[in-house]
């Protein structure tokens, strides 16, 4: 790795600390450039802008997200459990990724444009996955349902909307006996049978 990618990277890990701590908007350069030690005009000889460095820090954070959920995906045999995999290590690693998560889920950043780009992509691959969760599960007998699209926004929106409580409580013993609930509920429904 060339040094200038070597320097580059360290600014986005550094700067990835600093806007999780402060956040976007009280973040400043000064704060960036202080933390890594450099002068202001050294950082914006790699980045243009504040923006630019956050944009670098988001996308960095979408990858490690996207390929967490993947891996966690491909390391369980049935739809039922991969269902389950992808909404616990969603709970789990969004968190983590203070960044990523302020970038999908702050109104006020919508702005920004790569972040409206941004939820886009990542509201049409989240719906994806589950698509393709839910097409394996009905091929194979686990799920029955007569609109998989369908089926996929209900399943993200849902579980979008039960995160926030999730992420008051990251380290709840019971995340896993919850969601396994919720799961039920989403699959099975309340209605008695």
């Amino acid at each position: 790795m060339k040094k200038k990618e070597q320097i580059r990277d360290y600014i986005i890990k550094i700067a990835g600390e600093i806007f999780s701590k402060y956040g976007y908007k009280k973040t400043t350069m000064n704060d960036i450039a202080e933390a890594v030690e450099k002068g202001k005009s050294s950082i914006y000889y790699y980045f243009k802008s504040k923006e630019v460095i956050f944009q670098a820090v988001v996308l960095q954070e979408a990858k490690i997200f996207r390929r967490t959920i993947i891996n966690a995906i491909n390391a369980k045999n049935t739809p039922y459990d991969k269902l389950k995999a992808y909404v616990l290590t969603r709970m789990k690693i969004v968190n983590k990724l203070t960044n990523f998560h302020e970038a999908t889920e702050d109104k006020k950043l919508r702005y920004l444009k790569f972040i409206d780009r941004l939820n886009k992509l990542y509201a049409v691959e989240e719906v994806r996955l589950f698509k393709n969760i839910l097409i394996e599960g009905r091929d194979e007998g686990f799920f029955e349902t007569y609109d998989v699209d369908l089926a996929a926004i209900a399943i993200v929106t849902a579980m979008r909307g039960m995160e926030s409580d999730f992420l008051t409580k990251p380290n709840d013993s019971n995340l896993e006996k919850k969601i396994d609930g919720i799961i039920n509920i989403i699959l099975y429904g309340i209605i008695k049978r």
